[in-house]
C-alpha cells in the first residue's frame, strides 16, 4: 500500500479555497484546486468531486451563471475540460458528484484544475452551504488517469467544519407527565434558522407557568460549553391539569412554549416517554460519529430512548462492534435507554426494508446481503429474503419493524411474533397507506414513528432535500419505568403512538382498555380521548379502520370567516423510491384582490409563495405523503371564482361552494389530493377531551385508532384498540 506522501506523488493532491468554517446555509464562493501527479491524466481521463447524500449543498449547475450554485472550471493544462453535474455520478453513499472530463489534450503532472463553486462573476449569490452541521466534511476528490472506470481516492481531499448559525429561536422540551410537587428537569434549546444547535447562543433565560406566570427558578445564562442547549433541573408544578412552561429571553426577543405537560396528583401507573429508534451515521450513509449520535439525542433532542440503525450491506464487523460498544456505553437505565439495532436492507420483492432491534448486548447482525463489504468472511450469516431473517430470529428477544425508506417494506410478508409495530412517519415521508394496507391485511399491528436521521440529529431532525422532504418522527411509549426492559414491554403491548415531531400527548382508551390493547365486549365500545397539541388542532378523528367515525366539533360557526380560506394539498407520486409529488402551481382569483398568503405546513424552507399580486399567487411545493398549505384572507365577493392550478390537480370553485363544507379534490398517485375550506376568525382550541359511544360496531372484530392533525399540519396517531363485538354473548 501506497503511503500518503507516495500517493500525493503519484495520484495529485487537493485542497479547498477558504478553508475555515462555513457556517450551515450560508452562501459562498469555493475553490477546490486540484495539482496532478505523476501519472497525469489522459485524455477521456476524469475528476470527481463528491458529496455524500445525505449533504444538501446547493446542486451544482453549469448553465446560469446568474443563478444560486454556478461553478465553472479552469486548467493551467494544455486539455479542455467539460464539467458537469451526476446527482448518481459515484456510488454509495458518495453520489452527488461534479464530473470534468479530460478532452482534446492531457493533463501533465504539475498542472491545476480549479473548481470554482458559487462562481459569482455572472451574478450568482453563490454557493449555498450544507443546512446541518458536521466536524468533517469532506469533498471526496477521485481521479481517473488512465480512462479506465477506476477511480482513486486522494487522500488530500479537502475536509471543512460546518457549524450553526445565529440563534433564531428557542426551544423548551418538557417531560409529558409529572407528578404534582415532584421536581423534574426540562431542556432549553436554541436553534439556527435550519434547526441546529446554535452553539454561540449566550442569552439569560426565565421559566415560567403559563396560565398564573408563576417563576420557575432563577434564571439561566447560556455558557459557551453549553452549545446551544442547557438542561434545566428542579421544575415543579404543584396542582393536577394541564400546563405548558413559558421560556423568555427578553433581551433577545426570544420567547416560546413547551409542549405539553399532563400533572397528576399521584404517579400514574404508566409514564409517557419520548423516542427516535431510527437513524444512520458516516459509516453507512449518514453523517457524523456513533458517539455523535447517541450524545445529541440524548442532549440535544432531550430523547428518553433510542437506537441505531446503518444500512447491514455496509456495516463491516468493526463498525457493528463499535455500535454496539456505544449502545453499552450510553445505555443509562431511568436517564437514556439505548437499543442495538440495524437496518435490513433487502430489496422490495423480498420483503424491502426492515429495522431489526435486541432487547440484549452483542448480539449478531444478520445482514440481508454484503453488497458493499469487500470482505466477505462470514457471508454465510446473511438472511434473505426476508422470510429467511424471521426464520433465524423466531425465539430470540428480537423485534423487526417494517419501514419506508428508500426501498419500502412490503407488507405481503409478515410476521406477528416479530413485528408489533410499523413505522408510519420518518424524514422520507408520512405512510398513511401503511396503516390502511395493514389493517386490510387483518395484522394487529400498532404504530411508530422515527426519523431515519443522516445528518447527525436523531429526535430534531429537519427537512433537507426532496428525497428527506420532511421532518423527523417520533415515538411516545407508555411505560412502567424508563427501562429498557419497560420500554421493550410497552412495544410489545403496542401501548405507544406516532407523531410526526412534535410533542403531542394521546390519551385513547376504550371501556378502560388502553391503546394497543384487544378486547371482547357485547356493548357498544365507550372511548375516552385526551388529546393535547403543541399548536391548535385542526381535527382530532376516532377511526374505525380507514374511516373516521367521530370528530369533535372544535369551532362554532360563528367562527368562520367567509374572507379567509385555508387550502392545503399532499400525497405522494408512489409508494416507492422517487415517491415525492411536485405541486408548484398558482391560485387565481377572477374578482377582489388576495390580501394576504401564509405558508403552514412546508417542511422545505426552500419552498413556499414566490409571488404575490392582487389575483395570482404562485409557490414551489413538494409533499411525500404529508401536506403543504396557504392561509389565504381575501377581498371577494361571494360569487368569485379561484382556480387552482399544478401537475397533479387543477380545478375551480367558487366561495360560495364553501358553505356547504370542505372543498375535496382527489388527485391519483397515493392519496394525493387538494382541500379547501373556510378558514377561522380565531385559533382552534389547543387541547380536547371527550367521550364518545360507538352505537354500530361491526359484528366481529372493530380497529378504532385515533388521529390528530394540529393547524400547522403537525399530526399523530394512537396505536389501534381492537375491539371484538359479539352482541349477546354474556
Amino acid at each position: 500500500m501506497l503511503s500518503k506522501r507516495e500517493m500525493d506523488t503519484w495520484y495529485g493532491r487537493a485542497s479547498i479555497s477558504p478553508d475555515g468554517e462555513i457556517t450551515a446555509g450560508s452562501y459562498g464562493t469555493w475553490k477546490i484546486t486540484y495539482t496532478v501527479g505523476r501519472y497525469g491524466i489522459d485524455n477521456g481521463g476524469r475528476l470527481k468531486v463528491a458529496m455524500r447524500l445525505a449533504s444538501d449543498w446547493g446542486v451544482p449547475q453549469t448553465t446560469d451563471p446568474a443563478a444560486d450554485n454556478y461553478f465553472t472550471v479552469s486548467t493551467t493544462g494544455e486539455a479542455k475540460i467539460e464539467a458537469r453535474y451526476d446527482p448518481r455520478g459515484h456510488f454509495r453513499p458518495w453520489f452527488k458528484t461534479m464530473v470534468l472530463q479530460v478532452y482534446d489534450g492531457s493533463l501533465k503532472e504539475g498542472d491545476r484544475l480549479v473548481i470554482t463553486y458559487g462562481d459569482r462573476s455572472g451574478g450568482s449569490r453563490g454557493a449555498r452551504a450544507q443546512t446541518f452541521v458536521e466536524e468533517r466534511f469532506e469533498f471526496r476528490v477521485l481521479v481517473e488517469s488512465f480512462e479506465t472506470g477506476v477511480f482513486v481516492h486522494i487522500p488530500t481531499s479537502p475536509v471543512v467544519r460546518i457549524v450553526s448559525g445565529p440563534p433564531h429561536r428557542l426551544l423548551v422540551l418538557s417531560p409529558s407527565q409529572v407528578t404534582a410537587g415532584t421536581p423534574f428537569s426540562v431542556t432549553v434549546k436554541a436553534e439556527d434558522p435550519w434547526g441546529n444547535p446554535a452553539h454561540s447562543y449566550s442569552g439569560r433565560v426565565e421559566l415560567t407557568e403559563v396560565r398564573n406566570g408563576e417563576r420557575l427558578g432563577p434564571e439561566h445564562t447560556f455558557r459557551e460549553l453549553d452549545a446551544g442547549v442547557r438542561r434545566i433541573e428542579g421544575a415543579v408544578l404543584n396542582e393536577p391539569g394541564l400546563y405548558q412552561l413559558r421560556v423568555r429571553d427578553a433581551v433577545n426577543g426570544f420567547e416560546t412554549l413547551s409542549n405539553p405537560i399532563q400533572v397528576f396528583s399521584q404517579a400514574p401507573a404508566f409514564h409517557l416517554f419520548w423516542g427516535d429508534i431510527h437513524g444512520q451515521t458516516d459509516k453507512t450513509v449518514g453523517t457524523g460519529s456513533v458517539e455523535e449520535y447517541f450524545r445529541f439525542a440524548r442532549d440535544a433532542a432531550a430523547l428518553d430512548f433510542a437506537s441505531h440503525n446503518g444500512n447491514d450491506f455496509q456495516i463491516t464487523g468493526g463498525h457493528w462492534r463499535e455500535i454496539q460498544d456505544k449502545v453499552k456505553e450510553f445505555h443509562v437505565p431511568r436517564r437514556f435507554v439505548t437499543f442495538l439495532g440495524y437496518e435490513w436492507s433487502g430489496n422490495h420483492p423480498a420483503g424491502g426494508d426492515h429495522n431489526v432491534y435486541y432487547l440484549d448486548d452483542d448480539r449478531p447482525i444478520y445482514r440481508s446481503s454484503h453488497w458493499q463489504l469487500e470482505d466477505k468472511a462470514d457471508a454465510a450469516t446473511d438472511r434473505y429474503p426476508i422470510t429467511a431473517l424471521y426464520e433465524t430470529l423466531r425465539g430470540q428477544r428480537a423485534m423487526v419493524i417494517p419501514h419506508v425508506g428508500g426501498r419500502h417494506a412490503n407488507l405481503e410478508f409478515h410476521d406477528p411474533s416479530l413485528e408489533p409495530v410499523i413505522e408510519i412517519s420518518s424524514v422520507h415521508g408520512r405512510f398513511e397507506w401503511m396503516i390502511e394496507e395493514a389493517l386490510k391485511r387483518g395484522y394487529k399491528v400498532g404504530f411508530v414513528a422515527n426519523s431515519d436521521d443522516h445528518t447527525g440529529r436523531p429526535g430534531a431532525a429537519y427537512a433537507t432535500s426532496s428525497s428527506f422532504g420532511v421532518r423527523g418522527g417520533l415515538t411516545a411509549v407508555y411505560a412502567h419505568e424508563l427501562t429498557r426492559e419497560a420500554i421493550w414491554e410497552a412495544l410489545w403491548a403496542r401501548r405507544c403512538y406516532a407523531t410526526t415531531g412534535e410533542r403531542i400527548l394521546l390519551s385513547f382508551q376504550a371501556d378502560g382498555h388502553l391503546m394497543g390493547e384487544e378486547y371482547v365486549t357485547a356493548r357498544p365500545p365507550h372511548f375516552h380521548v385526551l388529546a393535547a397539541g403543541t399548536a391548535p388542532l385542526d381535527r382530532v378523528e376516532i377511526r374505525r379502520g380507514p374511516r373516521a367515525i367521530y370528530s369533535p366539533p372544535l369551532h362554532q360557526p360563528e367562527d368562520y370567516d367567509d374572507n379567509k380560506l385555508r387550502i392545503y394539498w399532499g400525497g405522494a407520486r408512489i409508494r416507492g423510491r422517487g415517491r415525492h409529488t411536485i405541486w408548484d402551481g398558482q391560485l387565481t382569483l377572477d374578482q377582489g384582490i388576495i390580501r394576504s398568503a401564509k405558508e403552514f405546513a412546508f417542511d422545505n424552507k426552500r419552498q413556499g409563495v414566490y409571488h404575490q399580486s392582487g389575483q395570482l399567487l404562485r409557490w414551489r411545493s413538494t409533499t411525500s405523503g404529508d401536506i403543504d398549505g396557504l392561509l389565504i384572507e381575501l377581498e371577494a365577493p361571494r360569487e368569485a371564482a379561484l382556480t387552482f392550478s399544478s401537475a397533479p390537480a387543477t380545478f375551480s370553485f367558487c366561495l360560495l361552494d364553501l358553505e356547504q363544507g370542505e372543498l375535496y379534490q382527489a388527485a391519483g398517485g397515493v392519496g394525493q389530493f387538494v382541500a379547501v375550506a373556510r378558514g377561522w376568525r380565531t385559533d382552534s382550541p389547543q387541547s380536547t377531551e371527550f367521550d364518545f359511544v360507538d352505537e354500530l360496531p361491526e359484528p366481529g372484530l372493530n380497529v378504532y385508532y385515533l388521529r390528530v392533525m394540529q393547524a400547522d399540519g403537525e399530526m399523530a396517531w394512537s396505536s389501534p384498540i381492537f375491539v371484538n363485538f359479539r352482541k349477546g354473548i354474556s
